[in-house]
């Protein structure tokens, strides 16, 4: 009976003895899975977080290149509004260097011949008109020994960059027209036509003269004469000009002047005409 327990207790404690080692070896295989699928999902972060890393600075490339190439579009723009702006500016530019501006008209009334047909005398009109040939006051009258009429005028011609600018006091050469007379004439028995000091009537836009105007033809001769003087002003060019032409009775003829140039007498509706100049 004692030998009987004392076998129980030894099967007993084999029993536990492997129960123990199976718990253990359960809770063994528990715990290494466990840290199987722990170190997995550790692995499984820090490879998203990697790509997510690596896309991040993908997408900061491209925002960086999207923002040079959009600054490099912004800058084609001005490049190109530039270069329009430019395009205009060289067009007006050549526009108004090929541009006659229309300042006066001179309308033969009547010519008096000899019984050789020789001209004795001529009356004639002056008006200073409007671009547009509108009469800026009532035309004047002459009356000039023989058919050769001449306008003496004085002129001024301002540097290239200012016409080609357009702008606004040197934007096309100037004249004053400063007396009619004929070849049978000197100058001095000449009729006055423009005043010196005041605005040329084709100039006029109703106001007094400017600062600018009034040193213009004070100081006329003084340009003509003096290189610097007339560089600070913008003058490329100050002297006298006068065109001259024989008139046929009936006819009327334009004086015209180019913005970059000199003056013209013309007839006008006649492109056949000829005139002569000093």
């Amino acid at each position: 009976m004692g030998s009987l327990i004392e076998n129980v207790k030894t099967l007993n404690s084999a029993v536990r003895t492997v129960l123990l080692a199976a718990l253990v070896g359960v809770v063994g295989m528990g715990c290494y899975f466990g840290y199987t699928e722990y170190t997995a999902r550790e692995r499984l972060i820090r490879d998203q977080t990697e790509k997510i890393k690596e896309a991040e600075a993908k997408v900061e490339t491209l925002e960086g290149d999207l923002k040079s190439r959009i600054a490099e579009i912004q800058q084609l723009q001005l490049d190109l509004k530039h270069k329009i702006e430019q395009i205009e500016k060289l067009e007006t530019a050549m526009h108004l260097l090929k541009t006659d501006q229309r300042l006066a008209q001179l309308k033969v009334i009547s010519i008096e011949r000899d019984e050789a047909g020789k001209a004795k005398s001529t009356k004639l009109q002056f008006a200073e008109i409007s671009p547009n040939g509108d009469p800026l006051s009532d035309p004047r009258e002459f009356s000039l020994p023989g058919d050769v009429v001449y306008i003496d005028n004085w002129i001024v011609k301002f540097d290239d960059q200012y016409v080609e600018s357009a702008d606004i006091e040197r934007g096309t050469s100037l004249v004053l027209f400063r007396r009619i007379f004929s070849e049978e004439q000197v100058p001095t028995e000449g009729f006055s036509l423009d005043e010196v000091g005041m605005r040329p009537q084709a100039y006029a836009r109703g106001g007094a003269l400017t600062e600018f105007e009034k040193k213009l033809w004070s100081d006329f001769w003084e340009f003509a004469n003096d290189p610097a003087q007339a560089s600070a002003m913008g003058i490329r060019a100050a002297n006298g000009e006068a065109v001259s032409i024989k008139v046929r009775e009936g006819k009327t003829y334009g004086i015209t002047l180019r913005a970059s140039g000199g003056l013209s007498i013309a007839p006008q509706g006649n492109n056949d005409a000829t005139s002569d100049s000093l």
